[in-house]
């Protein structure tokens, strides 16, 4: 399986955690929100990258990239995919843990 598409199942779990949750306890989807809209930027951000891929890899065989803009897109991709996609693990695995820590705080204590 591709980043990309563990990255889109790991938003479509949490969309589909969220909404279970937020029916019996509307505080658990205010409790995801930060979390929430962070993996959807970088899935919304990884799919352009997927899409500037796809448009630089023909110009690449083509041997048209006389300036290295392709290159650069291709590589700015990749580093994307490897380095800033994977922390959608881990927001995926906050909003799945769900917001009773967070809603155990005393309002005093903080």
């Amino acid at each position: 399986m591709t980043p990309l598409a563990r990255a889109f199942d790991a938003l479509k779990s949490a969309t589909a955690q969220i909404a279970c949750v937020a029916k019996v306890d509307p505080e658990e989807a205010g409790a995801a929100a930060s979390d929430y809209l962070h993996l959807f930027g970088l899935m919304a951000l990884a799919f352009m990258w997927a899409r500037s891929a796809a448009l630089a890899l023909p110009k690449l065989r083509e041997g048209a990239d006389p300036d290295g803009f392709y290159k650069a897109k291709l590589g700015t991709a990749r580093f994307f995919m490897e380095r800033l996609l994977p922390q959608t693990a881990g927001l995926h695995a906050a909003i799945m843990a769900g917001g009773r820590s967070m809603m155990e705080f005393n309002d005093a204590a903080l």
